[in-house]
């Protein structure tokens, strides 16, 4: 479990270390890069940063969890007091496909493509971007039983990612991507999946444990090109919004994976009315809004509902467009090799700040939301530099470096 805790004072540390030493597991108290023991009063007053803190409590067991939220309440340590955020287990949760990227590597001596194996899937991606820079994320969907799914559990693990959540299926395999890397460092793709083990997750295999405690729920779009996928990622969507999780929404068009466009465009506009927060691309704009400049797309989204609303423009950064209008933000110079997963890196960054802030969508200002998309824009130039895209996803100290350059 974790949970945002206030410090400020000697008193607020002396009432942390009160709790933390009442607790049977281990507990940890997070700031930045710097993580203390947090039943060492040494260890709290040493932290360099004496404002907000993040509690890492090692147990999921839920009766344990509701105690300890409950003290920190009464005793007020919790940073964060809404709903959402006390029932919060996960910072994060994705949900949708994971599959296998095989990126082209070039020619053998014998003149036969090679394709290097590398995890991925656009909310798998999300899900790893932010538990690199500190995140407590999980992760929800299928894969086949197979060596590839078998390979994609273990990532998650290694990546501090809760997999409990990913369900590996005997029947269908694991969905496979070939990714082609031009010289610009631009994609195209082939798929097979017909059907993926993605597609074939059930509303009722989902896990609620992990839906139902999650302070922010993304999705993306390919869970709606088929049945059972699609009815599920509603259900799934609903449900954390009843709950009170903010519901974030990153659509992704391959055309190859839809029966046509106008299928394409209905679908992934209908998931537009139950996010809070949404991000798509400068080559998704018309199809998903019917406008062709990032800045008329954005307003679109916003009057249709979305607080939040980012249009990624590659190299050159991204649009915001929020309660006080729109702003572009600059991204950073960088020599891109590989632009695989370069917007599920920014999108993690930026989901990173707004789940560390405790704020709901429409209590923050645009200079804090610039701030945020900064930070998108910093973890994506650095993740542009490597090939793959989990693989390349940066740890938090890489992106301060980045930010301060």
């Amino acid at each position: 479990m974790v949970a945002k805790v206030i410090l400020e004072t000697m008193q607020n540390a002396k009432k942390l270390v009160n709790i933390a030493e009442h607790i049977s597991c281990d507990v940890e108290l997070c700031s930045g890069r710097y993580v203390v023991d947090a039943k060492s009063m040494l260890g709290v007053l040493s932290l360099p940063g004496f404002k907000v803190g993040e509690l890492h409590i090692h147990t999921d067991e839920e009766t344990e969890c509701n105690r300890i939220l409950e003290q920190l309440l009464e005793t007020g340590l919790l940073a964060d007091t809404s709903d959402a955020a006390k029932k919060s287990l996960y910072d994060i949760t994705t949900f949708g496909e994971i599959l296998i990227d095989f990126t082209w590597q070039g020619m053998n001596v014998e003149g036969q493509t090679l394709f290097a194996q590398n995890p991925g899937g656009a909310p798998a991606n999300v899900a790893v971007a932010a538990a690199k820079l500190g995140s407590h994320t999980a992760f929800i969907g299928k894969a086949g039983n197979d060596m590839h799914g078998n390979f994609l559990k273990s990532v998650l693990e290694k990546e501090k990612v809760e997999n409990k959540g990913m369900l590996l299926d005997d029947a269908y395999f694991t969905t496979l991507a070939f990714v082609n890397v031009g010289e610009d460092g631009e994609r195209s793709f082939s798929f097979a999946r017909k059907p993926g083990a993605d597609t074939r997750i059930e509303k009722e295999e989902i896990d609620i444990e992990i839906l139902d405690r999650t302070q922010i729920f993304h999705v993306g779009s390919l869970s709606l090109t088929e049945q059972p996928a699609r009815d599920t990622i509603l259900y799934a969507i609903r449900r954390a919004k009843e709950k009170g999780s903010i519901i974030s929404y990153d659509p992704n068009y391959r055309a190859s994976l839809w029966k046509d466009e106008e299928t394409a465009k209905t679908q992934m506009r209908s998931l537009i009315p139950y996010a809070d927060i949404m991000k798509i691309s400068d080559e998704e704009t018309e199809l998903l809004t019917g406008k062709g400049s990032p800045e008329e797309a954005a307003a679109v989204l916003f009057q249709k509902g979305i607080k939040i609303a980012v249009v990624t423009l590659g190299s050159k950064g991204a649009y915001l467009y929020c309660k006080e209008g729109g702003a572009h933000v600059s991204g950073f110079v960088s020599k891109a090799v590989d632009t695989n997963g370069a917007g599920d890196s920014f999108w993690g960054g930026f989901l990173y700040c707004i789940s560390k802030s405790g704020k709901s969508p429409e209590q923050f200002t645009m200079e804090e939301l610039k701030d945020y998309v900064r930070f998108g824009n910093a973890v994506a130039s650095l993740c542009v530099e490597k090939k793959g895209a989990i693989p390349a996803m940066p740890e938090l100290e890489k992106v301060k470096e980045r930010m301060e350059s």
